[in-house]
C-alpha cells in the first residue's frame, strides 16, 4: 500500500471533462491528483462535435488556433454559418462571430482527452491511470474539513493501494458517480422512453443509409468510412431497454434489424455502447467539499455532442474559481454561485434533448411537424441554435484586438487569456481601474478593436465579463 497522499483537489474520473479540469487547476498552480480506471484513452466512438462556445474556450487556452489579431478588426461584425440537424432533421443553422474559431468542428472525444491529459501532465498534475476510487468520505482531520478517497488497482478491487486526502473532491466519474453517492445532490429526472446502441462497423451494400434515417420504429445514424469502419447507431423507440448492461453483437444486430425492418449488412462490429433518452441534472452541483461535473452532474439523450460540450464548459468555468477558493483568494460561496449557474445551463440542455427525443419518436410526428414549422420563425430558430451551440449563456466576450500603448504591439484577448489569468483592459490611461490591485490579473491599456462599449473591463479567465465601466 502506497503512503497516504495529501493534495488540494482530487478528481475522480479522467475522461475529457476530468482531464480538462486537471489541466485547468494545474495551470493555476493547484496540487491536483486524478484517478482514472482506464489505463489508456477511451477510443470508443463517442461525441465528436464541438460547438461554438466550447471552441472559443479551447482557443483561449491554445488548444486550437484563435483568430490572428490583425484580422479581428477586418472580420468584426460578420458571422460564420453552418447547417446542422435538430432531432435528426436538417434545417438548423448554427453561427458564430467571425472573430471566433467556428460555429462547429469535428474533434473526437479521444483526441480531446489525450490533449487535456498531456497539458495536465505538463503543468504538474498527478494523473494516475489504472486505479479506481473505492470510497469517498468527508470528515474532520486535525480540525479541518477534508475529503478522503481510498483507491485500488482497477484490476483488483479487493486490495486497497492508496488513500488521498484533499480540500475538495470533484466527481467527473460519469452517470453512476461514486462521488455523487458520498454527498447530497438533488436531481431532476426524465424517464427513458427508447433504447439505442452505437458501435463501429463496416457497412456493405446492404448497410444502413448514410446520415440520419427515420424508420417505422425509430432512427438509424450512419457516418460512413470509405476506408474502414464507421459509426453506426440504431435508435429503437419501441421502449427502453430492460437493463443497462454492455450490449452484445447479437443484440446490436437485433436492434438494427428491428429499427430498419431488415437485417443490415454490418461486419467487423466493435466498441458497442448503449444509451437512451433518459435525462437527469443535479439541481445542485456542489455539496460541501464535493463537486460534480460532466455526466456526473447531467446526463441526457446524446444529440449533437451537447453532453461533451456542457461538460467541458463545466471544467473551464470551475477550474479558476476552485483554484481561487483553494488559495484563499475567493470566498467559499463562489462555488455555490458556480453551481447555480451550471445547474441552470444543464436544465436547458436536458430540456432541449428531451424535446428532440419526443420529436424523433415515430408515434409523435405531429410534434415533429409543429416544431419544424416553429423553427422557420427567425427568433425561435436563433434561440434554439444558440441553445445547441452553448451561446445562450450571457456575458462571454467575443475576441478583441488589443494594441498596447507602451510597446505598440498588437495581441488578442484570446491570447492574453491563454495564461489562465484574468484580464483587465482599459482604452486609455484615464480609464478607471476596476477594484484593488490583483497580482493574478493581467492589465493592459491601449486601443481596442472593435471598439467596445466600455472604457474599462475585467474579464475572467474563462472569458466572461465580470465588471465594466462605460
Amino acid at each position: 500500500m502506497t503512503p497516504p497522499v495529501s493534495v488540494d483537489v482530487v478528481i475522480v474520473g479522467g475522461g475529457p471533462v476530468g482531464m480538462l479540469l486537471a489541466a485547468e487547476l494545474a495551470l493555476q498552480d493547484v496540487e491536483v491528483l486524478l484517478l482514472e480506471t482506464r489505463t489508456e484513452v477511451d477510443e470508443r466512438p463517442r461525441a465528436g462535435t464541438v460547438h461554438a462556445r466550447s471552441l472559443s474556450h479551447l482557443a483561449r487556452r491554445g488548444y486550437i488556433p484563435s483568430c490572428e489579431p490583425e484580422q479581428i478588426p477586418q472580420v468584426a461584425g460578420t458571422v460564420q454559418r453552418t447547417g446542422f440537424q435538430f432531432a435528426g432533421v436538417s434545417g438548423l443553422t448554427l453561427s458564430a462571430p467571425a472573430e471566433e474559431p467556428a460555429p462547429i468542428a469535428g474533434i473526437g472525444q479521444a483526441t480531446l482527452e489525450a490533449a487535456f491529459e498531456l497539458r495536465a501532465r505538463e503543468h504538474g498534475a498527478d494523473i494516475r491511470r489504472g486505479v479506481s476510487a473505492r470510497s469517498v468520505v468527508c470528515s474532520g482531520i486535525n480540525g479541518n474539513r477534508r475529503v478522503q478517497v481510498q483507491f485500488s488497482s482497477s484490476s483488483d478491487a479487493t486490495k486497497s493501494i492508496g488513500t488521498v486526502t484533499a480540500q475538495y473532491c470533484v466527481g467527473a466519474d460519469g452517470a453512476r458517480s461514486l462521488v455523487a453517492t458520498a454527498g447530497t445532490f438533488p436531481s431532476v429526472e426524465v424517464p427513458a422512453t427508447m433504447n439505442a446502441i452505437a458501435g463501429l462497423a463496416r457497412a456493405g451494400f446492404g448497410g444502413p443509409p448514410a446520415g440520419w434515417n427515420p424508420t417505422a420504429n425509430g432512427w438509424t445514424m450512419h457516418n460512413p468510412n470509405p476506408i474502414g469502419r464507421g459509426r453506426v447507431i440504431g435508435m429503437d423507440f419501441r421502449g427502453p431497454a430492460a437493463d443497462r448492461s454492455v450490449p452484445t453483437e447479437s443484440e446490436y444486430l437485433d436492434t438494427m434489424t428491428a429499427v430498419l425492418g431488415e437485417t443490415p449488412d454490418l461486419t467487423s462490429i466493435s466498441h458497442l455502447t448503449r444509451f437512451s433518452d433518459y435525462g437527469r441534472y443535479r439541481s445542485a452541483m456542489r455539496n460541501g467539499r464535493l463537486l460534480l461535473i460532466g455526466d456526473a452532474a447531467h446526463v441526457h439523450y446524446p444529440l449533437g455532442g451537447q453532453g461533451l460540450n456542457t461538460g467541458m464548459q463545466d471544467s473551464f468555468t470551475l477550474g479558476w474559481r476552485l483554484a481561487k477558493v483553494v488559495q484563499g483568494k475567493m470566498a467559499d460561496n463562489t462555488l455555490d454561485d458556480w453551481s447555480r449557474r451550471r445547474a441552470a445551463v444543464a436544465a436547458v440542455v436536458v430540456g432541449n434533448t428531451v424535446l428532440q427525443s419526443r420529436m424523433m419518436n415515430p408515434a409523435m410526428t405531429d410534434l415533429r411537424d409543429a416544431m419544424q414549422a416553429m423553427l422557420t420563425v427567425p427568433s425561435i430558430h436563433d434561440g434554439f441554435a444558440e441553445m445547441i451551440s452553448g451561446q445562450f449563456q450571457p456575458g462571454f466576450v467575443t475576441d478583441l484586438a488589443v494594441t498596447d500603448h507602451d510597446s505598440g504591439k498588437t495581441t488578442s484577448l484570446a491570447r492574453l487569456l491563454q495564461s489562465g489569468r484574468s484580464v483587465e483592459l482599459r482604452v486609455a490611461e484615464d480609464a478607471p481601474r476596476l477594484g484593488e490591485d490583483d497580482s493574478d490579473r493581467m492589465s493592459m491599456t491601449g486601443s481596442i478593436a472593435p471598439a467596445p462599449p466600455w472604457r474599462s473591463a475585467h474579464i475572467t479567465p474563462d472569458g466572461y465579463l465580470a465588471h465594466f465601466v462605460c
